[in-house]
């Protein structure tokens, strides 16, 4: 063997190598943001959860009217990950609710779950759905 042959095999060796490492690092950067995505989506379904169950019947007299946007104000809060150590994720909730029709009465909730990749990139989880009084 020559020296040429030599340093092109360390070459390919170390480009190969080199591929491995980035396609690894790659994989576990989005396994990471995933994990982090589902659990703001775990975050934004609970508080679609509780504003389902508000009590909004408009059957009775007086009629009840608990789903306002004010009775569900802004959250900061820890999103929950499996793995343990000092990568912490904070995220912020924002809640909209918004009349669609009066008759029949349905609203629309519309709930945002903002956090922050790496300190980098801003990332937003909305789920929405529309309910109707007594539901």
């Amino acid at each position: 063997m020559t020296l040429v042959e030599v340093v092109v095999a360390l070459a390919i060796a170390g480009l190969t190598v080199g591929g491995i490492v980035t396609g690894y690092i790659f994989c576990m950067t989005s396994a990471t943001k995933n994990a982090i995505a589902m659990a703001a989506n775990a975050k934004a379904m609970e508080r679609i959860e509780q504003t389902r169950s508000a009590q909004w019947d408009t059957s009775i007299y007086p009629a009840v009217d608990q789903l306002v946007a004010s009775n569900f104000p802004d959250l900061f809060v820890t999103l929950d990950q499996s793995v343990s150590g000092s990568n912490i994720v904070t995220a912020t909730i924002l809640t909209d609710i918004s009349q669609i029709s009066l008759t029949p009465p349905i609203r629309r909730i519309r709930v945002d779950c903002i956090w922050q990749f790496k300190g980098v990139e801003l990332v937003t989880n909305t789920i929405e759905t529309c309910r109707a009084p007594d539901q």
